[in-house]
């Protein structure tokens, strides 16, 4: 797999040919040619469903299992098969927004609830006790960046996520959204200060703290925008109506 192909090279192996691919699978995760994450993703959602569904008689249907086991079994089975790599991803929103709608009908369906009851987000999210995606992500990923920051200067993640490039030019166009950009959006996102960040995540427990209670500020943001959307929703059936 090569980036920028002008031509495809001819790389032999043992007498053995390699094939030009666009992606392939290393260690369980997809990685493309053009770096984008929207095949690995489909791939995470497709492992999921099929995960959930295997678990459907004994554990959604079952009666005799509380909400708690079942949210457990969920956590375990099919949010980690959903969410496997994921500290290491820099999502766009509309890959979020992706992630989140297969999040909420996953809940809703263990949950036993429909459309037609009128439930919203925010009290599926206080059932069944899980945050939404977002707040998730957010916290894979800083958790992450405290764990590289907390390395050996000698260690390659640590090299590729602070090294800069001596030599070379941007393509022309908007920049594509790299790790740190991702990492920077999530502390502004949860309150962490971009200016000290760096000797608050050498204390791992501080660091844990801080994106607890971070994490817990983007639900709340969530929760509001969720509020706000049903409330002019609510306005606009009432004009409607009254029309």
């Amino acid at each position: 797999m090569m980036q920028n192909k002008t031509s495809d090279p001819t790389i032999s192996v043992n007498d053995c040919i390699l094939k030009v691919v666009d992606q392939f699978k290393y260690l369980g995760s997809t990685i493309s040619r053009n770096l984008s994450l929207d095949s690995e993703i489909n791939i995470r959602i497709g492992k999921a469903a099929s995960a959930q569904a295997k678990l459907n008689e004994r554990v959604w249907e079952n009666k005799n299992l509380t909400i708690n086991t079942k949210m457990r079994v969920y956590r375990a089975c099919v949010l980690s098969t959903l969410l496997y790599g994921s500290e290491t991803w820099s999502t766009y929103t509309s890959q979020e927004n992706k992630l989140n709608a297969f999040h909420l009908r996953s809940l809703r369906r263990i949950l036993g609830i429909s459309w037609s009851d009128h439930i919203s987000n925010e009290a599926v999210h206080n059932k069944s006790c899980i945050p939404s995606i977002q707040a998730i992500l957010s916290k894979h990923r800083l958790r992450w960046l405290g764990h590289v920051k907390r390395m050996d200067d000698s260690r390659l993640p640590k090299l590729l996520l602070f090294g800069q490039l001596a030599t070379g030019t941007r393509s022309v166009g908007r920049p594509r959204l790299r790790f740190i950009d991702a990492c920077k959006r999530d502390m502004k996102q949860c309150g962490i200060n971009l200016n000290t960040w760096e000797k608050t995540a050498l204390n791992r427990n501080a660091w844990r703290k801080s994106i607890n209670a971070g994490t817990s500020k983007v639900q709340n943001k969530i929760k509001t925008k969720t509020r706000k959307a049903a409330k002019a929703s609510c306005k606009e059936d009432v004009i409607v109506n009254s029309n």
